[in-house]
């Protein structure tokens, strides 16, 4: 009897137990394409422009487009594969986003940043990379692509020129002391926000130069997330941690959740106020709510994958969730009341 009530005492000192211990969400696997064999995700997307979920599919060279809603699956092809699956993202694509009606991709074998036509998937322009790229994000207010470039510590930007001819120009580097990683962008208050290890970093969207950067509490920090209208910005911890920063009150952190070990790319729902928050090394995906004073509750928990590195949450409520080994999305739906 004793042995029972310490393993349960055990089990609801755990992070994941300690306020759920049951979850409501459940796994929907959707297949990928010619991803038996595994496929080396990073980061996904949802394009509100689009209204699609947009995956980079690693070594495959293709891009897989998904209607949230039909749940209807298109692919863009013609990139750089390889043969065989591979842990990391060294090979093929990883990253991509959409605006002014193109979807803009890292292609990491060529260097290539490719501009695609959303509408007919032809081919609208590509450039050459300074460096070998990992996220890239369009910013709208002022026509520009931006791609971090972590081992070159820099930022690269490029213009977009919108028209029958829309090219893609290279016009500046970025340096960072360390880093970056992620990349979100917040076009209420002009910043584009980033990570180095221990810190956290805005950078002015115009003048293309860090305004600010404060510790963000992390061993080694991932990537972020970004409630614009409340004013949030959501940083997560490698070593297993999520927390929140108050951008309209000097960036104070309001909130920090501990979770498990493993997180990468992490999303977030506005409507529903849920940030999405995966384990590889747990194999979980967490939801956390997010009131309106910024504190951060674990809701609930489900299955994910040991490698389950990625999330994005869509305008439909799916919580898409990478599982890199079968190749495959899981999808949860968000039906929590929380």
């Amino acid at each position: 009897m004793k042995f029972f009530l310490i393993l349960t005492l055990m089990l609801l000192a755990h992070p994941a137990f300690a306020q759920d211990p049951s979850s409501a969400l459940k796994a929907t696997p959707v297949t990928i394409p010619g991803g038996e064999g595994g496929i080396g995700f990073d980061d996904m997307v949802y394009s509100s422009e689009l209204q699609k979920v947009l995956v980079p599919a690693g070594h495959t060279g293709k891009l897989y487009i998904i209607d949230p809603v039909t749940l209807k699956m298109t692919d863009k092809g013609g990139f750089s594969s390889s043969a065989a699956y591979e842990k990391g993202h060294t090979i093929g694509i990883s990253s991509a986003d959409a605006g002014e009606g193109l979807i803009f991709v890292v292609d990491h074998g060529r260097h290539e940043l490719v501009a695609i036509d959303a509408q007919t998937g032809v081919v609208a322009d590509f450039t050459n990379l300074a460096a070998d790229a990992d996220i890239v994000r369009y910013i709208g207010v002022n026509h520009e692509v931006w791609a971090t470039e972590p081992e070159s510590k820099q930022i690269e930007v490029f213009t977009v020129t919108p028209g029958a001819h829309r090219l893609l120009k290279a016009i500046e580097l970025i340096p960072f002391p360390d880093g970056p990683e992620g990349l979100v962008v917040d076009h209420a208050r002009g910043r584009v926000y980033t990570n180095l290890p221990h810190q956290t970093v805005a950078v002015d969207i115009g003048a293309h130069t860090m305004a600010s950067s404060w510790p963000n509490g992390c061993e080694k920090s991932r990537v972020n997330a970004l409630d614009e209208r409340r004013g949030f910005l959501f940083v997560a911890c490698a070593e297993g941690k999520a927390s929140n920063f108050d951008l309209n009150n000097d960036n104070k952190m309001l909130s920090s959740l501990v979770t498990d070990p493993g997180p990468d790319v992490i999303s977030y729902n506005a409507k529903l106020q849920h940030l999405y928050f995966t384990s590889s090394t747990s194999a979980t995906l967490f939801v956390i709510k997010v009131s309106d004073q910024g504190a951060l509750s674990l809701i609930a928990h489900a299955p994910a994958d040991r490698r389950s590195h990625c999330v994005v949450g869509d305008e439909q409520d799916n919580i898409w969730v990478c599982d890199p080994p079968r190749g495959q999305l899981l999808r949860y739906k968000d039906n929590l009341t929380s």
